[in-house]
């Protein structure tokens, strides 16, 4: 089995100080589509699940390098990509109840560090998939409209401040989450932690 996410509990929890910044930068933002990380074409996807539509829900991100850099240095990794604070919502389409992110590999990485501030709701689940014919590691900004056809590989319900790291080379996808739901990111596009074997 392909190993999709591990959960890292020896990483430090990040300082109050940085996450109090985070919270604020989504909070001082009113026009969640001018993130100049957001992705478009994801804004106004829909996805099909379980036979009905939903529109996909939206990520945007904002940067905490200029915050957070040295401390992750010291404390995680100096081969990281980007570090933000990413507030999942629902998207703006309104089609369906916005519990879904639809599957896809992302965009700006290869691999994520995901420290979970806000659940969104107690039984979200972040779940791994497969699309039949299809290698399992995918080019970046993949997407999937039909949930229904994929191949389920593994899901996780990512705990509250707790470092997970994960291949997002690999389809992924959220469900079961309604509300905001918060996390600090630190991309990148190496495994400088030596968890992942590419077969």
């Amino acid at each position: 089995m392909t190993l999709c996410y591990k959960i890292m509990k020896d990483l430090p929890r990040v300082p109050d100080q940085f996450i109090d910044i985070g919270l604020t930068l989504i909070k001082n933002t009113q026009d969640i589509s001018a993130s100049q990380n957001q992705n478009p074409t994801q804004c106004n996807r829909i996805v099909v699940k379980n036979g009905q539509e939903y529109s996909t829900r939206i990520n945007p991100r904002f940067g905490l390098e200029e915050y957070m850099s040295d401390w992750v240095n010291s404390n995680i990794s100096s081969e990281w990509s980007h570090i933000s604070i990413a507030d999942s919502r629902p998207g703006p389409r309104g089609i369906g109840d916005g519990s879904v992110h639809g599957p896809h590999s992302d965009l700006t990485r290869s691999y994520l560090l995901l420290y979970l501030l806000e659940v969104g709701s107690d039984n979200q689940q972040t779940v791994f998939f497969q699309e039949p014919g299809k290698n399992i590691r995918r080019k970046r900004n993949t997407t999937v409209q039909n949930v229904d056809q994929l191949i389920k590989i593994d899901s996780i319900q990512i705990p509250l401040q707790t470092w997970v790291y994960m291949d997002t080379t690999i389809l992924h996808g959220i469900e079961n989450v309604y509300g905001s739901r918060i996390a600090i990111h630190i991309g990148f596009d190496c495994d400088p932690l030596g968890v992942f074997v590419v077969n």
